[in-house]
């Protein structure tokens, strides 16, 4: 009776979404047909355009703003994650994290697990490298590599994870040291212009003339020709954001486990 109950209510609440989408489109109130605000426009059209002042020198759009127009959101965003992480730590102490682990799982897992682990860390990492060039990025990256230890995680339990090096200890120290060394990559640009007296930003990529000429390289031009160099900060970041991401997902899922009482 239970079960006939939540199903009718999932439907009849499919059905309110439908009727409610119906009269907000016959109303005018919201429009199906959709179209990019000006600022969008601005940034799809000049984040890729070597010419233009706004420009990361990527032909990436969606990391070139995560990054570079938006940094600041994109740092807050981090620091946030790495607070809740902390949280999560402080929330189930210290005592959660066993050391010993036990194979309870059947063969078949237990290869498919083995075969599938370097296979989605080089997935990840790539993803995280190349987000710079085409879709992807660091945080993505991040979260597609979380899912190999936690995989091996739920197949091998704790102690065989950590033996592979994902020692709660490490994953914190990595996941801290990557945020710091964001907002000291994000500094830069800032701390030059501070000590030669030009004007600059947070996060500046890119130089931004006229009004800020100093920025992070994007080319370096050698006697047999040029060097892309990941488009300034933007592979750089990546990185960084991919170790923070990875790691703190995945001492989560470790302390996470523990608390539901997961393998040892």
């Amino acid at each position: 009776m239970k079960k006939q109950l939540e199903d009718i209510g999932l439907v009849l609440s499919i059905l309110l979404g439908v009727l409610l989408t119906y009269y907000l489109v016959r109303a005018n109130i919201v429009s199906l047909t959709y179209g990019n605000i000006p600022l969008a426009n601005l940034y799809l059209l000049s984040v890729p355009d070597p010419s233009s002042p706004f420009t990361s020198r990527s032909p990436e759009v969606v990391t070139s703003v995560v990054w570079d127009q938006r940094g600041y959101d994109t740092y807050f965003e981090t620091s946030v994650l790495f607070l809740a992480i902390i949280g999560v730590l402080y929330a189930a102490g210290s005592s959660s994290l066993v050391e010993k682990g036990s194979l309870i799982a059947t063969v078949i897992p237990r290869v498919i697990t083995k075969l599938l682990f370097p296979v989605i860390i080089a997935v990840a990492i790539s993803v995280a490298l190349h987000g710079h060039l085409t879709p992807g990025g660091g945080f993505q990256g991040g979260s597609i590599f979380a899912v190999a230890p936690y995989m091996y995680l739920l197949i091998y339990g704790r102690s065989r994870l950590e033996g592979k090096g994902f020692r709660s200890n490490l994953l914190l120290f990595m996941r801290s040291l990557a945020v710091v060394l964001i907002s000291l990559v994000g500094s830069i640009v800032l701390a030059i212009g501070f000590l030669t007296g030009v004007e600059a930003f947070l996060f500046q990529n890119q130089p931004k003339p006229p009004f800020s000429p100093i920025g992070f390289p994007a080319y370096i031009q050698l006697p047999w020709g040029g060097i892309f160099l990941f488009s300034g900060t933007l592979m750089i970041l990546n990185v960084l954001e991919f170790t923070a991401v990875s790691t703190g997902f995945t001492l989560a899922l470790i302390v996470i486990d523990s608390i539901a009482g997961g393998r040892e």
